[in-house]
């Protein structure tokens, strides 16, 4: 079954359970600003299609891999429920939060890499480009990420589907998760309309996008000083101390301190640390 074959068996088999649900006028919204060319049923009757028979391969795995230990029909039961269940509980909630996710990912790219876009956008107009060129150069500059890709996407409705400018701006100011490049296509619209100053409009507003990213800067230098604090006097010096608490206690009187040492710096800090890696990964900017 191909991926077309596979989209329209399961919206024919669940999308009856899903018409006009809130939940898929949501994510009608959420897919369209990450992008994702599925509608709502569509996507939502593909993920509850894969969260119940994908972990069923899982699952029969499990059960013969117990059958041959010789476990009993009661264990081999309940392996086989409890896997089932947080395998296809799982599943769902990553495919039905991967758009939001999605929207975030893109945001961050707009953000990052819009300043110094919006510079390089005014240098061309400044060389005496049309709006239109200027967005297929951006389009072929892969290094301003999302922004060169909205251009892309720009450029083939202008190219490929015979969209003026202005009607692309509005497409592309309609489906952009980003509130600063929806304000810069609905200025580029509104300053081509007028005969504006494109190159003054386009400086003006990389100042102001540059500003902001100062700023973010030294948010995230100063949260990143906080997280540093925290993770030196939570997790360097209250692991030295719990191991050396735990191996006195565990010398006098026991081994079940010295196994929660063990626990400690073979599981406990890796996993702190890697908890502070993500944390310090998403706030970050590329």
């Amino acid at each position: 079954m191909d991926t077309l074959e596979f989209r329209k068996w399961s919206l024919k088999t669940f999308g009856s359970y899903l018409t006009d649900s809130d939940i898929v006028s949501n994510l009608n919204y959420k897919l369209r600003k990450a992008g994702i060319a599925l509608s709502g049923e569509e996507y939502l009757s593909m993920t509850m299609a894969i969260s119940l028979f994908s972990p069923l391969i899982v699952c029969f795995l499990a059960v013969l891999v117990l059958i041959l230990l010789g476990a009993s029909l009661l264990t081999t039961f309940l392996v086989f429920i409890v896997t089932y269940v947080l395998l296809a509980v799982t599943i769902f909630l990553i495919a039905y939060l991967y758009p939001s996710l999605s929207i975030s990912d893109i945001q961050k790219s707009i953000s990052n890499n819009l300043p110094f876009a919006t510079i390089y956008m005014s240098t061309l107009a400044g060389a005496g480009m049309t709006p239109s060129k200027i967005f297929k150069i951006m389009s072929e500059f892969k290094e301003f990420g999302e922004v060169s890709k909205e251009a892309g996407r720009i450029t083939k409705d202008i190219d490929l589907l015979g969209i003026d400018l202005k009607t692309a701006l509005e497409r592309a100011a309609d489906r952009t998760p980003s509130k600063q490049m929806r304000e810069l296509f609905w200025g580029i619209k509104s300053t081509i309309t007028t005969g504006g100053d494109l190159k003054k409009f386009l400086m003006e507003k990389s100042k102001s996008y540059m500003a902001d990213y100062r700023r973010y800067l030294d948010r995230f230098v100063d949260q990143l000083s906080v997280l540093m604090e925290v993770y030196i006097t939570a997790v360097i010096v209250g692991s030295i101390f719990f191991i050396i608490m735990g191996t006195i206690l565990g010398l006098m009187g026991g081994g079940i301190p010295l196994n929660l040492v063990r626990l400690l710096i073979y599981i406990g800090i890796p996993m702190m640390s890697i908890m502070f890696m993500i944390m310090i990964a998403g706030m970050s900017p590329e």
